[in-house]
């Protein structure tokens, strides 16, 4: 047996350095575990912003379609939670089509479940609807609308709607009632409605405009199981819109109709 202080064996010397790892592996390993770190931060930021390029692109996107213009206060899309939330929003339709303000508003929030929309089923925990003011606008280069007359007509769609589910028995059939584009309407939990006014322009004739005012502030409905139950609340919106509009004088106010 050798002494303590005797040196080691030329074979023990050269196997003492064995333990460690060789540099080139060392600083790839170094190198690896950065770009790890690298891209989780990069993720973290694309989260942080991604909100923030949707609402660009989308203001980018229809800012050059030529028809309209939008500002978009806010927009959370919820990546990690099923929502969507959009504040502030603006729609102006450009100049060559009357540079009319088309949108005001200031609240959209929708909360989804995620499971029900995977099965194509459009089911809602909350839907949140904050209008300041909505224009309806008649009057572009070649065209012959009358938003005021088609939303006249559309109550009749209404009654009609309504009657035909009433008839209704086979369970196919109703589901099909309930079909939205290529979804199924699954229900809403909690509807919050705020409403403004909504505006009549006409293009051809500006001082024909009429405005129906709907104050209506935070009306809440809860469980709504099918499309028939939200018949009753689009009746008395196309009521209070279309027998409550007013001519608007020149001042930009509301006149009584007397």
């Amino acid at each position: 047996m050798s002494s303590p202080g005797a040196p080691l064996h030329p074979a023990l010397a050269a196997a003492a350095p064995a333990g460690r790892l060789p540099r080139w592996l060392r600083l790839s390993l170094r190198l690896l575990l950065g770009g790890i770190v690298l891209l989780i931060l990069l993720a973290l930021a694309g989260l942080l912003c991604f909100d923030w390029i949707a609402k660009r692109a989308i203001q980018a996107r229809v800012n050059s379609s030529g028809v309209a213009e939008v500002e978009i206060g806010a927009l959370d899309i919820g990546i990690l939670r099923p929502h969507l939330e959009v504040r502030n929003l603006k729609v102006f339709s450009q100049s060559q089509f009357g540079g009319v303000q088309v949108l005001d508003l200031p609240e959209l929030r929708v909360e989804y479940d995620r499971d029900a929309m995977k099965r194509q089923e459009l089911r809602f925990r909350l839907l949140r609807l904050r209008l300041e003011e909505l224009a309806l606008v008649d009057g572009f280069a070649g065209t012959q609308t009358n938003m005021f007359q088609r939303l006249q007509g559309y109550s009749e769609l209404i009654v009609a709607y309504t009657n035909r589910l009433g008839g209704l028995t086979n369970r196919l059939d109703l589901a099909r009632a309930q079909r939205v584009g290529k979804a199924t309407f699954g229900g809403i939990d909690r509807l919050e409605l705020s409403l403004g006014r909504v505006r009549f322009v006409d293009l051809k004739d500006p001082l024909s405009e009429k405005v129906a005012t709907l104050n209506i502030r935070r009306r809440v409905m809860t469980n709504i199981a099918d499309l028939p139950a939200l018949a009753p609340l689009a009746m008395e919106l196309l009521v209070r819109t279309t027998l409550g509009a007013k001519p608007v004088d020149r001042a930009g106010t509301t006149t009584s109709g007397r």
